[in-house]
């Protein structure tokens, strides 16, 4: 008998352990969360709420509308837990008004022009929209993230006050079924919309269609009564799971690290950047500074890399050796004569370096664009002979730098942009009557201003993340992004 209790009890216990096993957590079970989602979001949102529910025994509800119609009901007052909208800007807002707590990146929307199947009008471009024989649908501007992004797009390619639209939706799903009902001959939709219409609908690829793609960020709402249960849902829908779901209906889902090569130069400027893309994406970065020709070098004989700040030639180099996937100008930047603070010997200008009573820091007149600059000014002006003639210490920038700062030297030529911006140094400028206009680059055979020597981010094509390069990119371009070069004292381009 004893024997026969203890057997049943093993099996007993055995039984309890395994049903355990298979439940649930006890403090998800029977409870519910509510999602707030962006309506284009819905494919991939379905099969990712059925298998949470499924491993978490919970229940999701999922209200799907515009993003800014659902951001207008949080605003009012709605209860949730988690806000998905299409676009991050509506996170953004949501987190300026302390409605949003937390925020994850999921996926990326890539706008495209969506066509009846066949294209029967013959639609190739952005501006195509702009003709009168087109029947148009847009998205509703604020209501929904398709809205938005098709007014910057309409608006950056000055056409926005020709277009007419024949049909204005609250959801970019409207505009798609619109499309499929050939009731429109063209709207701009996202790509993993389009997706879902394989047999009615046609797409004609943006010029440069990640530069204007936008990330998908899912938020834990501040006042949310399911909080643990909510982090559970974002660490689901951001894993394996859920990448698994949204590839599989089209939505594009990079990798998390962004790799950069800077030219140290810019390293104060691109760690910002870096800090700030980080935060509007969710991506991470991993830069490597040098010198702009040591970190070409290295990317070039790795292929490896996403995205290389540089200044002229360096841009026209990655053309030439055909590395690059397009390149983007950020800032300008011009050789300065840099002192001590205080400027204790009395600099005043380009003549003073000819000055025998000052040690001089140059640039190397071969290795350095700057040296190639400054030794075309002296030649120009009768002052290389002389020049020659003395002892100056030669190197790049960081030396420059370095030796400056322990006053072995009185001068140096450097970049203006990181002089001003170091507040132990002047900037002593270059006379406008010593300037040339430009120079022509042994290496590239290309000419540059001197006036404006361009910093540019270049996408490398052979980067594994080409969505990430570009936005990138664009954060840089950003008014955000502005700021943070000119707080770094770069001369900023004017937005075109």
């Amino acid at each position: 008998m004893v024997r026969t209790f203890i057997t049943f009890l093993a099996v007993a216990l055995l039984c309890t352990a395994c049903g355990q096993n298979n439940k649930p957590h006890a403090t998800e079970t029977g409870q519910t969360l509510t999602i707030l989602c962006g309506a284009g979001i819905r494919p991939a949102m379905e099969p990712i709420k059925a298998s949470f529910e499924k491993d978490h025994g919970c229940t999701v509800n999922v209200m799907y509308a515009g993003s800014g119609t659902l951001l207008g009901q949080i605003q009012a007052g709605v209860e949730a837990d988690l806000y998905l909208p299409g676009d991050i800007s509506f996170i953004h807002k949501a987190k300026k008004s302390n409605l949003v707590s937390s925020h994850t990146t999921l996926a990326w929307f890539v706008p495209v022009i969506a066509v009846q199947k066949g294209n029967p009008k013959g639609i190739k471009k952005l501006s195509d929209l702009a003709n009168d024989d087109i029947a148009l649908g847009i998205g509703k501007a604020d209501a929904c993230a398709i809205g938005n992004i098709t007014k910057d797009l309409l608006s950056a390619a000055n056409i926005f006050d020709q277009v007419k639209a024949d049909f204005e939706a609250m959801t970019v799903n409207r505009l798609a079924n619109q499309i499929q009902i050939k009731a429109l001959d063209a709207a701009i939709i996202w790509d993993a919309t389009a997706a879902q219409y394989p047999n009615d609908i046609d797409i004609v690829k943006l010029e440069d269609g990640n530069y204007h793609a936008v990330a998908m960020a899912i938020g834990v709402m501040a006042k949310s009564q399911q909080n643990e249960l909510a982090n559970r849902f974002v660490q689901f829908a951001a894993g394996d799971t859920g990448a698994k779901h949204f590839r599989a209906h089209q939505y594009q889902v990079p990798g998390n690290t962004l790799r950069i090569g800077c030219g140290s130069s810019f390293r104060p400027a691109a760690e910002d950047l870096a800090k700030r893309f980080e935060a509007e994406t969710g991506c991470k970065t991993l830069r490597d500074y040098g010198g702009s020709g040591t970190v070409l070098l290295q990317i070039e004989e790795s292929k490896e890399g996403d995205i290389y700040i540089c200044h002229d030639p360096f841009a026209y180099i990655c053309e030439d050796k055909k590395i690059s996937e397009r390149w983007h100008t950020i800032a300008t930047i011009e050789p300065t004569i840099a002192v001590i603070k205080d400027n204790p010997k009395n600099v005043t200008g380009f003549q003073d370096l000819l000055r025998k009573d000052l040690s001089l820091g140059l640039p190397h007149r071969e290795r350095s664009t700057r040296g190639k600059i400054l030794w075309t000014l002296l030649r120009k002006h009768g002052m290389a002979d002389a020049m020659n003639k003395r002892k100056f210490f030669e190197s790049r920038t960081h030396d420059l730098i370095n030796q400056l700062t322990l006053k072995t030297i009185d001068l140096a030529v450097l970049w203006d942009a990181p002089v001003k911006a170091m507040p132990e140094f002047e900037a002593i400028p270059i006379e406008e009557k010593f300037k040339v206009d430009a120079v022509t680059s042994a290496t590239s055979g290309r000419t540059y201003s001197m006036r404006h020597v361009k910093v540019t981010v270049v996408r490398l094509n052979f980067s594994k993340e080409p969505l990430l390069a570009a936005q990138f990119a664009k954060t840089c371009q950003t008014e955000a992004g502005r700021h943070i070069l000119k707080k770094h004292c770069f001369a900023v381009p004017e937005i075109q």
